[in-house]
């Protein structure tokens, strides 16, 4: 049994008690659908690729400190809701 009919006989549309012949349009939505697997598993191996040759994935830490600056210094907290200043601690009521 091939695969086009393995796939068909679990969605219980085709086996043995069913011999419905397969429509062009099965084979076409079997064939759009794997082949969209491919393509776009190929296109993820083919970005990570691209990212571990480009040392995307070599220092997190530098990403993650890119965004602080002097305005907004690491571990001092400058955003606030309105009726809290910056300093406010979240378990105090508003």
């Amino acid at each position: 049994m091939n695969l086009l009919a393995t796939a068909l006989f679990a969605a219980g549309r085709y086996g043995p008690d069913n011999d419905v012949p397969l429509s062009g349009a099965d084979v076409a939505l079997f064939a759009t659908v794997v082949g969209s697997m491919l393509l776009f598993g190929g296109a993820a191996v083919l970005a990570l690729g691209w990212a571990f040759k480009r040392g995307q994935f070599e220092n997190f830490d530098r990403g993650a400190r890119s965004i602080f600056d002097a305005d907004e210094p690491i571990g001092e907290p400058t955003d606030a809701f309105p009726a809290r200043g910056p300093n406010a601690r979240r378990d105090e009521p508003a």
